[in-house]
């Protein structure tokens, strides 16, 4: 590997993902072959106190879903904090939820915390090397030239690679459902807020009137109830009726490593019929909803958002419920409408997609993701692999959660190697990559 071409790029290189590729990749004696590329300071930003997930408490992941990659040594039940506890030992297993009943009453005790969790990943990203591969900038273009691509960076540096692994998450792609953009654009900056990316300052919340636009689904819940304790006064308004409460949003199968294989292998057009033909409805952790009334939220069942509009330096909220048309004033307006994937919208792929290239998925609820061939690639472009949220139409149901980064993952790396040029043969170890210089 020269300072001007890496083998591997992967962006969003501080998520799971790029905790899971240096794993895989190191125990393999290849730490020269990868970059990861992300401007956040930290590993595993999703799961810190300033990411996406910090209104949740516990994790609906089962203890399968790791950074073990094959090492029991690694394994989240095995890690020991700092204090010498264990606080990951007794997380539940997939093989613990497959009674619909159990599904339905997991315990926290038995539950990941989401803080804990992070300590793992971070203790295992610091004592392996990780910092080592990580480039601090932001993906500005990624171009194609010839077999592979020109990854231009926000600081100025530029490097060829072979093959990209695309993780970006879900951060880029939250957004409020499509009728309400025209009256949303109009709101006061500051007052109405996608949840996920919200100011949520508890000084700031403190005896204001909050109300949290959302569904049965688990981020509407966690949000409203972290809001409350936090001193807002929260309604949620709930598009449905009562929440369904389940540890594991869809059946434990979509987890394990052989079935998602076996779905891999599938026919394309296969795949999506069985993703269109599989319902998942709505859900929230076990006791959420409890623990949200507790809190003092008020909830207002079959909540259908109508219209808003600036009032009195607030926000007033216009619905439909069972008790007719209704209209409300609120100091905040949180909007927990999770997010659609679009990936041909990341603004540094403009160059790349468009005009047949980078094809996606035109209905169903694979909608706006990748056509991906055999191995995996998106369709029509140099070699880039979506991962994640991205990965749905080949990987699965469980794509959007940690099994894409220690479940399949794994499963397409060695395609990924092949179109890299990386001799996976090769067990000496090689240095670990200088920050990359600006290509000439």
């Amino acid at each position: 590997m020269t300072l001007e071409h890496v083998p591997i790029t992967l962006i969003g290189g501080c998520g799971p993902h790029g905790l899971a590729l240096h794993l895989w990749m190191r125990d393999r004696g290849l730490d020269g072959a990868y970059a990861l590329v992300d401007p956040a300071p930290t590993w595993l930003p999703t799961y810190g106190d300033g990411g996406l997930a910090r209104f949740t408490e516990w994790l609906r992941s089962p203890r399968e879903l790791d950074f073990s990659l094959g090492d029991p040594e690694r394994a989240m039940t095995a890690w020991c904090d700092a204090d010498g506890s264990r606080p990951l030992q007794g997380v539940y297993g997939l093989d613990d939820v497959t009674d619909p009943h159990a599904n339905a009453a997991l315990p926290p005790a038995r539950r990941a915390r989401r803080r804990a969790f992070l300590r793992y990943a971070q203790t295992l990203a610091r004592d392996s090397g990780a910092d080592q591969h990580v480039l601090r900038a932001a993906v500005r273009r990624l171009v194609p030239a010839g077999d592979g691509w020109r990854v231009e960076l926000d600081d100025g540096r530029a490097f060829s690679t072979r093959v990209v692994l695309l993780a970006t998450g879900l951060a880029p792609h939250l957004r409020v459902p499509e009728p309400w953009r025209p009256w949303w654009r109009q709101l006061p900056a500051g007052r109405a807020e996608l949840a996920l990316r919200a100011d949520a300052d508890p000084a700031r919340l403190r005896s204001r009137r909050l109300a949290v636009l959302g569904s049965s689904n688990a981020a509407a819940w966690e949000v409203a109830a972290w809001a409350a304790r936090a001193g807002a006064h929260v309604t949620l308004l709930c598009r449905r009726g009562a929440p369904i409460e389940r540890q594991l949003p869809f059946d434990g199968e979509w987890f394990r490593g052989a079935y998602m294989r076996a779905f891999t292998a599938l026919e394309g057009r296969e795949r999506l019929r069985r993703l269109k033909r599989t319902h998942v409805p709505s859900s929230t952790l076990p006791g959420t909803p409890e623990a949200a009334r507790e809190a003092g939220v008020e909830v207002v069942w079959g909540a259908r958002v109508r219209y808003a509009t600036e009032l009195w330096g607030g926000v007033q909220v216009q619905w439909s419920d069972a008790r007719g048309e209704r209209a409300d004033r609120f100091d905040l307006v949180w909007a927990a409408t999770g997010g659609t994937p679009r990936p041909r919208e990341l603004p540094f792929l403009a160059d790349a997609v468009g005009a047949g290239r980078g094809p996606v998925v035109v209905g169903g609820p694979a909608r706006g993701l990748p056509v991906t061939d055999g191995q995996g690639r998106w369709q029509r472009l140099p070699p880039i692999y979506p991962l994640g949220h991205l990965a749905l139409p080949r990987a699965g149901l469980a794509a959007a959660t940690l099994a894409s980064a220690g479940t399949y993952l794994p499963l397409i790396l060695p395609d990924v190697l092949a179109d890299a040029g990386v001799d996976p043969g090769r067990r000496a170890l090689r240095g670990a990559p200088q920050p990359l210089e600006a290509a000439a």
